[in-house]
């Protein structure tokens, strides 16, 4: 069931901020960070997002306005998911410029690190506490069936918490994997 989906999918990224608020600490206790998996995680999040699940969200969300809702009732998620991927890639670029060996002061870096995980933070919520259980309480088994065959997105594995890791993210990864075992 596509939410179902979405929810692991939240769920996953929510362990990836997880990794993330670690590397804050880090940071503030100005210890060195590997930057390149800070790049993966936010690679990950802007192609992963982009791609598979802000689509599966759209499409719920657009049936919803169609069918039971009007602007007022519900946030519009459409713009929600454009503003998230517009700061997403500002902090890609950081990333980059600081892997290209350019000078980006600590507590600049700091800032930008802990205002893109607000960002996700709060996106996460308006969804999980808000659009996700109106779209829930509202839809009928009907609906569900609607939306599922409105998305023809490919359901492929997940690169990174799926059974075949892409090559590009075998760092996170493995540092997924690590997190897992610290929690046992």
């Amino acid at each position: 069931m596509m939410l179902e989906q979405i929810k692991r999918e939240h769920g996953y990224i929510v362990r990836l901020l997880s990794i993330l608020a670690n590397k804050v600490e880090l940071l503030k206790q100005e210890k060195s960070v590997n930057y390149s998996l800070i790049k993966e995680i936010v690679d990950y999040l802007s192609e992963h997002a982009e791609k598979e699940h802000h689509p599966k969200e759209d499409i719920l969300y657009h049936y919803y306005l169609e069918h039971y809702g009007n602007k007022q009732e519900m946030e519009n998620l459409e713009f929600e998911h454009k503003l998230l991927e517009c700061k997403t890639h500002a902090f890609l670029n950081i990333v980059d410029m600081i892997l290209q060996d350019a000078v980006v002061p600590h507590h600049m870096f700091l800032e930008q690190l802990e205002q893109f995980m607000s960002s996700q933070r709060q996106h996460l919520d308006l969804e999980e506490k808000s659009i996700l259980p109106m779209i829930h309480q509202r839809f009928s088994v009907q609906d569900w069936q609607a939306v599922e065959q409105l998305y023809t997105g490919t359901n492929e594995d997940d690169p990174v918490f799926g059974e075949t890791i892409a090559e590009r993210y075998s760092q996170l990864a493995e540092r997924v994997r690590q997190t897992e075992l610290e929690c046992v």
